[in-house]
Parts: structure tokens; sequence; C-alpha cells
């Protein structure tokens, strides 16, 4: 066991001042998200309109953005431990904030298990998308038993298969 992989104490987390903060940096990016779908419309209420057009946006981002915060937090604490399972709820509760903003049960229940798993499998990885370990994945290690029928039929069916070579 290296010492990353040593357990660490578990610290307790402020859910309220999570939300907060995503919500206040998810209204940032709901802003920025409106004023360019305003800028692509065609309409006479100038600036105003990403407020009174597209301003439905901004709400939706800071609810996504809260709702996540919240909901990893909250399991944060429940369970003692920081592992995928955190954001995996707080996937699957911003799946159900963006459902909802459809008025779809479907959508809500489609969207919470895809955020759910795509969150959750993405920190269980490491929060990385690249691999910064440098795990190499294992090649040959296990070894097929030659005697067993399966290889047998494996071997006889790739001779079939290929070409034999022209012998004089």
């Amino acid at each position: 066991m290296s010492e990353s992989d040593a357990p660490q104490e578990f610290k307790v987390r402020q859910p309220i001042n999570e939300t907060f903060n995503a919500g206040a940096v998810s209204a940032l990016v709901g802003l920025a998200v409106s004023a360019v779908q305003n800028s692509l419309q065609k309409h006479k209420a100038g600036a105003m309109g990403v407020f009174t057009r597209t301003g439905s946006t901004i709400a939706l981002f800071t609810l996504v953005g809260g709702a996540f915060a919240y909901a990893d937090a909250m399991v944060a604490n429940y369970r003692q431990k920081e592992d995928g399972w955190n954001g995996a709820s707080g996937g699957c509760a911003a799946g159900l904030v963006m459902g909802a903003a459809t008025r779809s049960m479907p959508a809500m229940a489609g969207s919470c298990v895809g955020l759910g798993a795509l969150v959750g499998t993405f920190q269980a990885a490491g929060n990385s998308l690249l691999n910064q370990a440098g795990i190499r994945p294992s090649v040959g290690e296990d070894k097929p038993d030659a005697e067993s029928p399966l290889s047998i039929f494996a071997q006889e069916r790739r001779q079939r298969f290929f070409k034999k070579p022209a012998s004089e």
C-alpha cells in the first residue's frame, strides 16, 4: 500500500456554503450562456433580453449547480467518505432539476441516471481524464490453459481461417 492509497481522515463539508458558492458560479455561467442566446436571437428587447427573454437559463444553471453541490456535500457528510457515490448523488440531483425544467418525469429519471452515472464514474476514476498515475494495462499476464476445449476450438478455427503457405 503506497502513501496515496492510505486512508485519509474525512473532513466535514459545509453544504450550505458549497451550495451558495456553486450557485453563484453557475449563475455567472448561466448569465454568459443567456447573453449568447440573446445575441443570437432577433428581437426588440435589446440588452435586457438577457433577463427577460432568456433569463430562465440563468435560473436553471443556478439551480443545477446548487443542487449538485448540496447533494454532493450532504451525502459525503452522511457517509463520512469522499468517493464516487457522492458525485453520483449530486449528478442525480442536478439531473432531476434539469428534467424538471422540461416538465417530464421520464426526462427527470433519465437525466438523473445519466448525470449520476457520468459524474460518479468520473469521480470514482480519480477526477481526471488523464492517466496521471501512469497505470498501464497488464498484457498477457493470464496465460490461457492449453488443454481447455475452448482454446483448442479457437486454435482449430484460426487454422481454418488463415491461409496456409503454398508448399512446393
